[in-house]
């Protein structure tokens, strides 16, 4: 909620009049905050994931963005405003070292994909609660006009101390610890319908078992992270996939929409506000029918189409956005919302579900953390520059910029195709198997539960071959 708060407070006219309407670099820097307070636990926070498991630092990154969302609240200067959202990018950024590699770990591995892709829409879940709470109170007339989808902030991180009272800790990381008769509760409960006798909990247990050992004895330190070629091609396209996701176009629009919108003629408050509203619910309706359909297509037919998708509309937006300031064509205008709308759709296809799926199915067990910590820095770092550039490129070289995202997606594209590998179909024990070899865990070519039912599985490289 934070992210879609950064577009909303642009929205407002009585935070713009209180703020000082900043704009260029100290509207860049109010966008880039966030990211920036990302970054420290990035840097000295990313050991706590398998130092104290996946839900302490999910529990502390709570409690902070409840600081942070206080700070904003009582804020009398741009400034403090600012030093809110460092604080709340701390606590996002702790948050996201556990959650998502808890949700990964937990889910019954037929249901890995579709949980974890359904995890991520929760973003857009946030801009669309943030969204049409700022819609609602553009006729308050006093500071609670901002003051209220601020401290709206708080809700989220309030559920979320209190639903992880109930969660359960990750089995693999018990494992590491060794406590597995732990692990091993929690997967009797939750894979097993609660049968000790299970024999995909036993071979989910052997499997975990089987790679601690192997990879504790190669010590994945972050040395040993760099050290081999295979390790070398999974920070490869952790770092694409980090960066890509941020980089085309999708916080442009989150985060600048009120300065597209006004580029376009539509500088009325209320407009304003109602399409950023529609925007997010339809970015989330997007996002949702993509985890439905998760399973039943390859990553990079996702990818693929994503990227391209964003590319033709790019061009149309550019295109058009020319059109309306150099021929002030009120049609060409109109035609960049119906852009916006476009450009989130494939985005949400391409890169929104997957920024956590593929990353964390491509990368090993003893990888998992130290990886996920370095996805979330490129992001950041990603945001920061998006988010600092973008206002003052819009300022001063208007649609030109858009030339840019045309050229940089195009890229994607050629990057997608030639280098993603496929991951849809085995467990995270067996996709080792596409990276280090047929010999990385020789129990993988045993079993598979990935439909319900055990069935042979034997691997097929030829899609690696092929990119």
């Amino acid at each position: 909620m934070s992210i879609s708060q950064t577009n909303a407070m642009q929205l407002l006219p009585i935070w713009q009049e209180k703020f000082g309407n900043p704009t260029g670099s100290t509207l860049g820097l109010f966008g880039a905050s966030t990211s920036i307070g990302g970054l420290v636990p990035l840097i000295f926070f990313n050991w706590m994931g398998d130092y104290f498991g996946r839900r302490v630092p999910t529990a502390v990154g709570a409690l902070i963005i409840i600081v942070g969302a206080l700070v904003e609240l009582f804020s009398s200067t741009l400034s403090m405003f600012i030093g809110g959202k460092v604080v709340i990018g701390l606590g996002s950024t702790m948050v996201q070292l556990g959650a998502p590699v808890l949700v990964t770990e937990l889910t019954h591995p037929k249901e890995r994909a579709k949980v974890t892709t359904v995890y991520n829409t929760g973003v857009y879940l946030g801009y669309v609660i943030g969204a049409w709470v700022t819609f609602g109170c553009i006729k308050i007339n006093t500071d609670w006009q901002w003051k209220l989808p601020t401290l709206l902030q708080v809700i989220p991180s309030v559920y979320q101390l209190t639903l992880l009272w109930f969660c359960p800790e990750s089995p693999r990381w018990l494992v590491a610890k060794g406590k597995e008769d732990q692990a091993r509760a929690i997967l009797v409960k939750y894979h097993g319908e609660c049968d000790p006798n299970s024999e995909l909990v036993g071979i989910e247990m052997s499997e975990i078992i089987e790679a601690q050992a192997r990879e504790a004895a190669a010590n994945v330190s972050w040395a040993a992270f760099f050290s081999s070629k295979a390790n070398w091609r999974r920070i490869f396209l952790c770092t694409c996939v980090a960066t890509f996701s941020q980089t085309t176009g999708n916080l442009l629009v989150s985060n600048y929409l009120a300065k597209i919108l006004k580029d376009t003629g539509l500088d009325s408050t209320f407009d304003s506000t109602l399409i950023n509203g529609m925007s997010t619910l339809w970015s989330y309706i997007c996002s949702l029918a993509v985890a439905g359909f998760v399973d039943r297509f390859n990553r990079r037919t996702f990818f693929l189409t994503g990227s391209i998708g964003s590319l033709v509309v790019f061009v149309a937006w550019t295109i058009a956005a020319q059109q309306y300031v150099d021929e002030g064509s009120i049609a060409a205008g109109r035609f960049i919302v119906a852009c916006i709308f476009l450009f989130q759709a494939f985005y949400t296809i391409g890169w929104l579900n997957f920024v956590v799926t593929y990353p964390l199915e491509i990368v090993t067990y003893q990888m998992r953390a130290k990886a996920w910590s370095y996805v979330l820095l490129v992001i950041q770092a990603s945001q920061i520059f998006g988010n600092y550039v973008n206002p003052v490129a819009l300022e001063n070289i208007g649609w030109h910029w858009y030339i840019y995202y045309c050229v940089w997606i195009a890229c994607i594209v050629a990057i997608v195709y030639f280098f993603f590998v496929e991951t849809r179909g085995p467990t995270l024990e067996e996709i080792a198997v596409i990276f280090d070899g047929p010999n990385a865990y020789p129990s993988a070519e045993k079993h598979s539960f990935l439909n319900g039912t055990e069935k042979a599985t034997h691997l097929e490289l030829s899609h690696v071959e092929k990119v």
